[in-house]
């Protein structure tokens, strides 16, 4: 992977690029007035962390730039704290207080309503598998600034771990998190979405296994919960009572 800056980047910026390269075991360019084509060319056909001055973004070679931002979340953080309610929330039952596991958290959508809705004392664990997404959402979680206080205090609550779910939950001691979540990539996907679209390309296209469910029946205490198209047939392969939605979207769930 290369990582390289906006055009006429600032001494500051540069230095943030190369850190970033650091981190993730890039090859940090710079950028001169070079086009990411160019770049290519010079370095190889291959995927561009790219800085500017407003954000941190992931150019694929063949798809659309990808880069965090709260996305849905932000809205329905707002909508919550004016009293309104959300289907996830209310399914899963989650309380303040309470400690979620997002086992497939991708840019943590979900994960920054679990946050906010289990408060400050409560305990949000995202764990995603693939890399570039982990650096994306350690960059963006603690320093995105949304327009809405409680968004950023959702974000900032959240703790992102890298590895795959099913590693995590076979070292995890019994009845350790009250609610555990899945949000796979969907079997059948929802086209419209073009939010996700991009995403697919670098996400973990593994289907959820009967393993990974059975572990966290072990590791839950109220609820576990999956997140599919509608028409998916993965409710009834892993065991999930489906709850009906007027949306393509909706929600599994097993009670504990």
């Amino acid at each position: 992977m290369l990582v390289t800056t906006s055009y006429y980047a600032t001494p500051e910026t540069r230095a943030e690029a190369e850190r970033l390269a650091a981190k993730s075991g890039g090859r940090y360019v710079n950028r001169r007035r070079d086009s990411l084509p160019d770049l290519r060319k010079r370095f190889g056909n291959q995927g561009i962390l790219l800085l500017t001055e407003e954000k941190l973004m992931y150019c694929p070679v063949d798809a659309e730039p990808i880069y965090f931002h709260p996305s849905t979340a932000y809205i329905r953080v707002k909508r919550m704290t004016k009293g309104e309610s959300d289907p996830l929330v209310d399914l899963s039952g989650v309380r303040a207080g309470d400690r979620v596991l997002d086992c497939t958290a991708g840019l943590a959508s979900d994960s920054i309503v679990f946050a906010h809705a289990v408060g400050p004392e409560g305990k949000v664990t995202a764990l995603e598998s693939e890399a570039i997404t982990v650096l994306l959402l350690e960059e963006g979680l603690p320093n995105y600034q949304a327009k809405f206080q409680a968004v950023n205090d959702a974000m900032r609550r959240i703790e992102v771990v890298q590895t795959h779910h099913l590693d995590y939950l076979r070292r995890l001691p019994d009845k350790s998190y009250d609610i555990v979540y899945f949000d796979p990539m969907f079997r059948i996907p929802v086209e419209e979405s073009s939010s996700i679209s991009p995403y697919r390309g670098i996400a973990n296209a593994d289907p959820l296994t009967l393993e990974a469910v059975e572990e966290a029946r072990r590791v839950a205490v109220r609820r576990i919960l999956l997140k599919e198209h509608r028409d998916s047939p993965e409710y009834e392969r892993l065991g999930f009572t489906k709850h009906r939605s007027r949306t393509k979207i909706a929600y599994g769930v097993i009670e504990l």
